[in-house]
């Protein structure tokens, strides 16, 4: 009788571990599925004395920039170009899961191309 007990116990432990295993399967599965479906995208805008950039997720806006980021003044890009290497340095930088902010020195650098 005891050795059926333990056979039981044996078999529902497996079934409840191999159920384990395949859920957290499936939820890691998920997660790769929704990162290589994210769609990201790099727009340059108009402002009223510049230039600006949004970095969209899935068509959604995930980052606006109308000013240049890292330096001591707030002013717009001065031309499309400048934003769109900025913003494209930053995008780079999220996709390459990192840390997405930009130094100075990146930013001069963009708008001395």
């Amino acid at each position: 009788m005891m050795t059926m007990n333990i056979k039981v116990k044996i078999l529902l432990l497996s079934i409840t571990i191999l159920l384990a295993l395949s859920a957290l399967l499936l939820i890691g599965y998920d997660e790769r599925e929704k990162e290589e479906n994210s769609k990201f995208e790099l727009q340059t805008f108009k402002t009223d004395e510049g230039w600006g950039y949004n970095i969209l997720l899935n068509k959604k806006i995930l980052i606006s920039q109308p000013n240049i980021p890292a330096i001591d003044t707030v002013m717009p890009f001065p031309s499309e170009e400048s934003a769109k290497r900025t913003g494209q340095l930053v995008l780079e930088k999220i996709v390459n899961k990192e840390n997405f902010s930009v130094s100075k020195q990146e930013v001069e650098y963009s708008l001395s191309y």
